[in-house]
């Protein structure tokens, strides 16, 4: 359980048997798990050190577990050091990785993977190297439901920014699952995503291959002028797009308003809405003409910007 803090099985056992006992001597816990003398004296003594047990005065010589949370968190900061000694020596060694190629071939700035596994496993790695932003392109198809990974790294402080392809809101379900991430904490916007892509801190990227997009081919980028071009696409993209509606400043507005407002700034047709409300195509033209007519417009262009400015978009 507690590995990762550096605890080996034998010390575990030890420590938890003192935690669930009174004070007790070393003869007395050789009946952990047939323990010999001698390895529960040197595990005692490493206990000790790591400062989980403590040595009660008197003869013989008594032990008592120290307060856990006092302990642990003595321990948890120690590992902390270490990983940020070793982040710190990881900059220092990719320092001298980028020097050694600065007349980098193209091999070493572009990777190809192949295989939906491999994929995946590249996608969520590219995720997890990520420390302050993640953005995407998004459009089908679609390597999971949901990205697994997307509320660990908002909860850890990752700014999460995507851009849904038109096609993407088509798709039974998605918009639903998008407002769900958007609740919290993304920043979502629908447009015209002519690639798929996400991209780590402008430090590392990954890119469908094909065009149509798959799942199973794509291109790694690592630092370089294509990945500065790919941020650069993204941002354009970004700033051309819609928010998609949540709400916020606009209570007073029905939630399936909200999403037909999020339609039609997408571009959708009517009949394309109302497969994806369950409505007839009376009712989405109807409510259409109820939404132009209460923010005084006459387009649908006009109805997305005037929304907008509302806070309903």
């Amino acid at each position: 359980m507690f590995e990762a803090l550096g605890l080996t099985r034998v010390e575990e056992l030890i420590w938890q048997a003192l935690i669930d006992r009174p004070p007790a001597a070393a003869a007395e816990l050789r009946d952990t798990d047939g323990l010999s003398a001698r390895a529960v004296a040197g595990t005692l003594g490493s206990l000790r050190a790591k400062g989980l047990v403590v040595a009660l005065s008197g003869r013989p010589v008594r032990y008592t577990a120290t307060a856990p949370d006092i302990a642990l968190d003595i321990l948890i900061r120690a590992k902390e050091e270490e990983l940020r000694r070793t982040r710190l020596l990881t900059g220092q060694v990719m320092e001298r990785y980028r020097s050694g190629r600065r007349a980098a071939a193209p091999e070493d700035i572009v990777e190809v993977v192949r295989g939906a596994e491999a994929v995946f496993q590249r996608w969520c790695q590219i995720q997890r190297a990520a420390r302050t932003e993640i953005c995407a392109l998004d459009r089908p198809p679609h390597l999971t439901a949901t990205n697994p990974l997307e509320v660990e790294q908002l909860d850890s402080g990752v700014r999460f920014r995507a851009v849904y392809d038109t096609t993407v809101l088509e798709l039974p379900g998605r918009l639903a699952i998008i407002e769900a991430m958007m609740r919290r904490g993304e920043q979502a916007r629908v447009g015209a995503a002519p690639v798929k892509f996400v991209l780590a801190d402008d430090r590392i990227g990954m890119i469908s291959l094909q065009h149509p997009a798959t799942t199973d081919a794509v291109l790694v980028v690592h630092s370089s002028s294509l990945l500065v071009a790919l941020r650069g696409l993204f941002d354009a993209i970004w700033h051309a797009s819609v928010p998609i509606a949540t709400g916020a400043g606009g209570d007073d507005l029905d939630p399936d308003d909200r999403r037909l407002l999020t339609y039609l700034a997408a571009g959708m047709t009517d009949d394309a809405i109302a497969r994806q409300l369950g409505w007839h195509l009376r009712t989405v033209q109807r409510r259409v003409r109820r939404l132009m007519g209460e923010l005084g417009v006459r387009t649908r262009f006009q109805a997305g910007l005037h929304a907008a400015r509302r806070g309903w978009l």
